[in-house]
């Protein structure tokens, strides 16, 4: 059962992941303002458009008279609608890009620094984290704000024309945020749920496809079928759940819309009728006014309808928010001695290490004596925790038992000055959104800069854009191998004193791996390059090598 502590602690989540997420709109506040003029100007057409509509029609209808520019007019002004409306929503588009991308990039070296799990289950957090932001930003937010400008605007219209045809649309107005309110809470938690499974399963899913060659030689397929099976319907049913609640609103939403629009064509029908008490009791309104009013009634709820339909992407990002703001809202120490200090000398000794809530040691009593300068090998099969001394090395992880020591200080110290002076390429390198230059570079502008490794021709050449090709979702524009060049160009433009390199040519072919092999020797001259290979050709070249087995520690040369 939840404690007291707990339950309170879960509603206190709520305020504050909302409140998170309404700061991060600042960062895109010009794009929004932009936007939030083209839908009032957009709206503005759309009232003109029924003006002109309606005198087109009571004319036509009543007295039989055709007026052709009228109906061009109302035709100019509703071409006007729906392009102002474009470039609205382009608007909106990209203040969720603008937000998402800032989120991203502050999310990576978090995850970077702090990360307790593998780098499958890494990439998969950011890219679904960044699933759920962006429509919230991109969406849900622009469409509460449209609806907030437009609905204002239709009703100050509507109580200038006839107000107990805008009391209805008010009322409505009132009623339908209270019961998507009362929906969304049960929603938000569901979606909590549903992103955990997704997260879990889907790094599960991924491991099982990694090695289902060896899976099926074990004659071990069957079993992990059904196990695979058994989490897929949990996931599924997860998925479902979410679903049936986005189907509710959507269904509570339409019925409110019917019933009100409903309400207005009948109090407008009695009115022509003259069977309604008021100024016009026994004379009926005018045919016009009423046209103009039902066609004003539907339009009323247009973005109405968007907002509560994409009110599912802001219980989807409130869950994400809070898986988010641990990692993010998480202090960073202060330095405890001024970054540029030089590196003199870099002793393990006694270095052990297991993760959270896990009993087995990922490594055991490792000592290791690192030059100031030159290249060290890490060696070893599989599981024998090369990355995770690579991260204790860049100041990633903590080394709870044993020491870590530079220039002879204790842990806590050198902990920050690895974090500060240590660069890192994993097996998964990370790709900016931007073009290939800024990736290159980490610099908006980037004309001046003309030296580069010449190893980049081999990935410029293929690309028809060059140094402009736009790069997205991790660089999917580029293969394993090329992303792996992008990050060993950044740590050669942007060095510090120690480079660690997580089996920089696994995805690199023979001839590419020639290139850069002289790249990396030359770094070796400068700094410190550690680098976890199984490749033999670091045999030859390297300066120290350790060798581990299974987190032991099995020769130091």
């Amino acid at each position: 059962m939840v404690s007291q502590n707990q339950e309170q602690a879960i509603h206190s989540n709520q305020p504050n992941a909302s409140r998170w997420l309404g700061q991060r709109l600042a960062e895109a506040k010009g794009a929004y303002i932009v936007a939030s003029v083209l839908t009032l100007l957009s709206a503005g057409c759309f009232i003109v458009f029924s003006w002109y509509l309606s005198d087109f029609a009571a004319l036509w209808l009543q007295k039989g008279q055709l007026t052709p520019k009228f109906l061009i007019y109302a035709l100019a002004f509703l071409a006007g609608r729906y392009v102002f409306a474009h470039f609205a929503s382009q608007s909106n588009y990209n203040a969720g890009n603008i937000i998402v991308s800032k989120i991203k990039k502050k999310l990576y070296p978090m995850l970077l620094n702090n990360n307790q799990s593998d780098s499958v289950s890494s990439t998969l957090f950011v890219t679904r984290i960044s699933d759920d932001l962006k429509p919230f930003f991109a969406f849900f937010i622009p469409y509460s704000i449209a609806s907030v400008l437009v609905s204002s605007l239709v009703l100050a219209v509507s109580f200038w024309v006839e107000k107990w045809v805008a009391l209805i649309l008010l009322i409505s107005l009132l009623v339908i945020p209270m019961q998507m309110i009362v929906i969304g809470l049960g929603a938000e938690a569901l979606h909590q749920k549903h992103i955990n499974l997704f997260l879990k399963y889907s790094a599960v899913f991924y491991n099982r496809l990694q090695t289902i060659a060896e899976i099926v030689n074990l004659n071990n397929f069957k079993p992990q079928y059904n196990f695979l099976s058994k989490k897929s319907r949990e996931l599924n049913k997860a998925t479902t759940n979410v679903m049936r609640v986005a189907i509710l609103s959507s269904a509570v939403l339409e019925l409110f819309v019917s019933i009100c629009i409903a309400a207005v064509a009948i109090y407008l029908g009695m009115s022509l009728l003259g069977i309604m008490t008021g100024p016009n009791y026994g004379k009926g309104y005018e045919f016009r006014t009423a046209l103009f009013l039902l066609t004003l009634a539907p339009y009323f709820f247009f973005y109405l309808r968007k907002f509560v339909s994409a009110y599912h992407d802001r219980n989807k990002a409130i869950a994400s928010a809070k898986l988010l703001m641990p990692l993010l809202r998480e202090e960073t120490d202060a330095p405890l001695v001024d970054a540029p200090e030089k590196l003199e000398s870099f002793e393990i000794n006694g270095l052990s290490y297991a993760y959270p809530d896990s009993p087995v040691k990922v490594l055991h009593n490792i000592s290791l004596h690192l030059p100031a300068k030159g290249l060290v090998l890490v060696k070893g099969i599989s599981g024998s925790g090369k990355s995770t001394l690579l991260k204790i090395l860049t100041g990633s992880l903590f080394p709870l038992e044993g020491i870590a020591s530079v220039n002879g200080r204790d842990n806590g110290w050198s902990h920050q000055w690895l974090k500060a002076n240590s660069s890192y390429m994993n097996q998964f390198p990370f790709i900016f959104d931007g073009t290939l230059k800024y990736n290159v570079f980490l610099e908006k502008s980037a004309e001046k800069r003309e030296w580069y490794p010449e190893f980049l021709d081999k990935i410029i050449g293929k690309k028809e854009q060059g140094w402009q090709s736009e790069l997205s979702h991790n660089g999917k524009q580029l293969s394993g191998g090329e992303k792996q060049l992008v990050t060993l160009a950044r740590m050669i433009l942007h060095p510090r004193q120690v480079a660690i390199l997580d089996e920089p040519t696994a995805n690199l072919d023979s001839g590419t791996v020639e290139i850069i092999l002289p790249e990396i020797l030359k770094l070796a001259k400068q700094q410190l390059i550690i680098i976890a290979s199984h490749e033999k050709i670091f045999d030859s070249v390297a300066d120290t090598i350790l060798n581990l087995n299974w987190g032991e520690q099995m020769n130091y040369e």
